[in-house]
């Protein structure tokens, strides 16, 4: 009479063999994700996994712990050897 029995709990929206799928894709730099809701598109059109956002941003951010960051966009008519000179320009004006 006194046995404890042990929930089993919620299902995961996200399986495992999903989350070993995203890490493989996170950790591939070229290829890489531009925001959450990009992954969250990942997961509903390539694994057929239907999970919100918040549940994506927590499981990317906090239990796999990557960090999405994506450089800052450039300009394509920006001229490089102008911006080198601007750094050596830069650099001497401030030592």
């Amino acid at each position: 009479m006194l046995e404890f029995g042990i929930s089993p709990g919620r299902t995961r929206v996200i399986p495992n063999w999903a989350v070993e799928s995203l890490k493989k894709q996170l950790e591939q730099p070229e290829i890489g994700f531009a925001g959450y809701k990009e992954i969250q598109n990942w997961l509903g059109s390539v694994l057929g996994i239907e999970a919100e956002y918040a549940t994506v941003h927590y499981l990317v951010r906090y239990q796999l712990k990557a960090k999405l960051k994506v450089p800052r966009p450039r300009n394509r008519k920006q001229d490089t050897q102008k911006l080198e000179a601007f750094k050596k320009t830069l650099a001497m004006t401030y030592n």
